[in-house]
């Protein structure tokens, strides 16, 4: 009898209330997983792109050769 009343019932479509909570807390759990693992990808390629080319320091006033002076 039970096997004649689920072959009888079409499947259920559209809006779940089960799936929109499931749906909920699963992007609660992914999301700041995610967040966190960007963060920390982009901190490391940051560092890594700075020991890789290093940043030469910039002089705060032009040097007498790049005004085109000559020292005496």
């Amino acid at each position: 009898m039970i096997a004649a009343l689920i072959s009888q019932t079409p499947p259920p479509t559209g809006f779940s209330p089960t799936g929109l909570i499931i749906v909920l807390v699963v992007a609660a759990i992914v999301y700041p997983l995610q967040k966190k693992l960007r963060e920390s990808v982009s901190r490391e390629r940051k560092e890594r792109w700075a020991r890789e080319n290093p940043v030469d320091v910039i002089p705060t006033e032009p040097s007498p050769q790049d005004l085109g002076e000559e020292s005496s």
